[in-house]
C-alpha cells in the first residue's frame, strides 16, 4: 500500500519513485534521489524546493553541511513524512541514502515497520532492517527448479544493518533476481523485497510448471492459477507463452514484479485441453523455442457417486457444515507404468505419516500395492487392509470399496487431498494412491479423522499385515545400532519411515531443508568411505535440503545429521 504523506509535493515525488520501482523492481532510492526528497521537505519561505535542491548540490558542500541545511526547513509534519518514508515506504533505499535521511532526523536508525532496504553487492546483499532481525533469501533465478530453497543468510546488527553473502548455487550471477525478507524476534516477517544483480543477464529464466493449475470457468474460459498465490513462478517481468495443443492458439502473459501471474488471467480452451508453456526473460529464449512443460485443463464433475465419499476435514467445511469443495469423478488409469514412490504426493491434508509410509512401501514392494487394490470394473475399486485384534494378536482382512470421486478445489480443478503422478487433472491423474488414501479415510471414518496425525508404523501394519515397529531416537542412541536397524530393514524389503521433532521442540529447522513435525520415507542408504548416508523422500514430492539434485523430494542425509533432526524411526518387525 502506498505510504501516506502530508506534504502534497513530496507525495507526488514519492509516487513517481513508486511507479518507477513498479516498472523495475531492482530500482532503489539512491543518495541523489534522497537529496530531491529532502529538498521538498526542507523548503521554506523564500527558498522553494528547486532552489533548495540547487543549494544542497553546491559543489564542495560536505554531508554534515547538507544535513544541517536540510534540518533548518523541517516542520514537525515534514519530519513525520520523512520518518514515514523510512519506516513504511515501499521503495527500497540504498544504505547510503537511508543513513543520510536518518542523519537529518537526528542520526538514530529508523526501523522499517514491516520491510527492509536491500541492495546487491558482488557476491551477496546488504541493507537495513530492524536490529537483530534474521535475513532470509532465495535466488529466484537459481531456484527455478525448486522454488522452496529459502534460507537464512545473516542477521542485522544493533543498528539494523546487515551484509550477507549468498554462496553455492544461490550465489547471484549477473542479472539474477534475489528475494529477501526479514524475520523478526516476534515471529513475524517483512514483505519480500526483490533486487537484481548488476551486469548482463547470464541465466535463462526458469518456470515452476508444477505450480500451475488450469481449470474451466463459468464464462467458458480456462483460468490459469498458481497453487501458491504468494509464491513466484519465474523471474519478475518474465513473459510466458501458452499454446493450446488442440487448437494451436497462442497467448502470452507477463508476470508481475513478484514473478506471479496477474489476477483473473485466462485462456481460450475447454476441459481436457493440453497447453505447452515456454518462458523468456527478454534476454534468453526470446522466440519461445524451449518449452518449459505442459499442463492439462481439469475435467468436469459428475452428479452423485457410486458409493459414499468420506467426509471432508473440518477445515474444509463452511460454518453451516456444508462442504467448500465438490466431488469430481476422476477417470485416469489406476496404474500408469506400474507403482512408484513418485506416484505418491501429499495434498492439503495434514496426514504426512500416511503418504510417507505408502511411498516407502511402494519403493520396496510395489507388487504388494498392486495386490491391495482391485478394479471392480463397474467404476468402483476395493482396497483390502489388515486389522489386528490386540487382545488376541489375530488379524483379519478388511475390504473397503470406493469409487473415483475425489474432493476437488473448485478454484483449482485438482484433487484437494492425495494426488498421483505428475498430471493431476481428473481425466489423466494416476489413481492408485488417491484411491488408497480415500479408502483409508472411509475405513477410519473421514478425512478429518486421518488428517489429524498418525504413525507410519501403524500404516505399515495395516497395509502389509506385519507387526509395526516404532523406535524413538534420543541422546543415548548408538549410531551403529541405528544404522544396522535401518539398513537391515531395507535389505529385507521392510518399509522404513522417520518423523521429525515438533516445530516448537528442541530442534531449529530453519536453513536445514527439513521440516519439523513431518514424516519422511527412508528409501535406501549408501556409504562414501567412512561416511554413512540415508536416502530420504519428502511425501510432498518436493522440498529438500539444498545441493541435493533436482527438487523431487528425494535427498540424502548423513547419519549423524539424521540423528540430530529426526525423533523416531518406524518400520515393521523382522519375521
Amino acid at each position: 500500500m502506498p505510504v501516506s504523506l502530508n506534504d502534497r509535493r513530496l507525495a507526488s515525488l514519492y509516487a513517481s519513485l513508486e511507479r518507477r520501482h513498479g516498472r523495475d523492481p531492482s530500482a532503489v532510492v539512491g543518495r541523489d534521489q534522497a537529496l530531491e526528497l529532502l529538498a521538498e521537505v526542507a523548503d521554506r519561505p523564500g527558498k522553494p524546493a528547486a532552489a533548495m535542491l540547487a543549494e544542497l548540490r553546491t559543489p564542495g558542500l560536505s554531508e554534515a553541511q547538507q544535513v544541517e541545511l536540510a534540518r533548518k526547513g523541517l516542520t514537525s509534519e515534514e519530519r513525520a513524512d520523512l520518518k514515514a518514508i523510512l519506516s513504511r515506504g515501499d521503495v527500497p533505499l540504498a544504505p547510503a541514502a537511508r543513513q543520510f535521511l536518518e542523519a537529518v532526523l537526528g542520526g538514530a536508525p529508523v526501523a522499517k515497520d514491516a520491510s527492509l532496504d536491500v541492495m546487491t553487492t558482488a557476491t551477496g546483499v546488504r541493507g537495513t532492517t530492524r536490529p537483530g532481525a534474521t535475513i532470509e533469501a532465495v535466488n529466484v533465478s537459481a531456484a527455478a527448479g525448486s522454488g522452496h530453497d529459502v534460507f537464512a543468510v545473516g542477521a542485522a546488527d544493533d543498528a539494523g544493518r546487515f551484509s550477507a553473502r549468498l554462496s553455492g548455487p544461490q550465489r547471484p550471477r549477473p542479472g539474477d533476481f534475489v528475494k529477501l525478507r526479514a524475520r523478526f524476534d516476534d515471529g513475524t516477517t517483512s514483505d519480500w523485497v526483490t533486487v537484481r544483480a548488476d551486469g548482463r543477464d547470464e541465466r535463462a529464466a526458469g518456470l515452476l510448471v508444477n505450480r500451475l493449475e488450469l481449470s474451466t470457468t463459468s464464462s467458458g474460459r480456462v483460468a490459469v492459477t498458481s497453487r501458491d498465490d504468494e509464491a513466484h513462478l519465474s523471474e519478475p517481468g518474465a513473459r510466458l507463452q501458452f499454446i493450446n495443443v488442440r487448437t494451436g492458439a497462442t497467448e502470452q502473459v507477463t508476470l508481475d514484479a513478484q514473478g506471479r501471474l496477474p489476477k483473473d488471467f485466462a485462456l481460450a480452451g475447454k476441459a481436457g485441453d493440453r497447453f505447452s508453456i515456454a518462458v523468456t526473460d527478454g534476454a534468453h529464449n526470446r522466440t519461445f523455442r524451449e518449452v518449459a512443460g505442459f499442463v492439462t485443463v481439469a475435467g468436469g464433475a459428475r452428479a452423485g457417486g457410486l458409493v459414499p465419499t468420506p467426509g471432508l476435514h473440518k477445515d474444509e467445511l463452511n460454518a453451516d457444515g456444508t462442504p467448500k469443495m465438490k466431488a469430481v469423478t476422476y477417470t485416469g488409469p489406476l496404474f500408469r507404468d506400474g507403482v512408484s514412490m513418485h506416484d505418491v504426493q501429499q495434498g492439503s491434508l495434514a496426514n504426512c505419516y500416511f503418504p510417507a509410509a505408502v511411498a516407502a512401501l511402494a519403493h520396496l514392494r510395489p507388487e504388494l500395492i498392486q495386490r491391495l487394490i482391485r478394479d471392480n470394473g463397474d467404476g468402483t475399486f476395493t482396497v483390502t487392509f489388515t486389522q489386528r485384534d490386540w487382545a488376541t494378536g489375530r488379524t483379519k482382512k478388511v475390504p473397503v470399496t470406493v469409487d473415483s470421486d475425489l474432493w476437488t478445489k473448485p478454484d483449482k480443478g485438482t484433487a484437494a487431498y492425495g494426488r498421483g503422478g505428475t498430471d493431476h487433472t481428473p481425466a489423466s491423474m494416476e489413481l492408485w494412491y488417491p484411491l488408497l488414501e480415500k479408502a483409508y479415510a472411509q475405513w477410519k471414518g473421514s478425512y478429518d479423522v486421518v488428517g489429524n496425525g498418525g504413525v507410519a508404523s501403524d500404516v505399515f501394519e495395516e497395509l502389509t499385515g506385519e507387526a509395526g515397529d516404532y523406535y524413538d531416537l534420543h541422546a543415548r542412541t548408538n549410531p551403529d545400532t541405528l544404522w544396522q536397524r535401518i539398513t537391515q530393514a531395507i535389505d529385507e524389503k521392510r518399509p522404513v519411515a522417520a518423523g521429525t521433532h515438533e516445530e516448537k521442540g528442541p530442534v531449529h529447522y530453519t536453513n536445514t531443508g527439513v521440516f519439523g513435525d513431518h514424516a519422511y520415507s527412508i528409501i535406501g542408504y549408501q556409504t562414501e568411505g567412512t561416511r554413512r548416508f540415508l536416502l530420504m523422500r519428502n511425501p510432498w514430492g518436493d522440498s529438500e535440503p539444498r545441493n541435493n539434485g533436482p527438487d523431487d523430494g528425494v535427498f540424502k542425509l548423513e547419519l549423524g545429521r539424521f540423528m540430530e533432526l529426526f525423533a523416531n524411526v518406524m518400520t515393521t518387525s523382522p519375521e
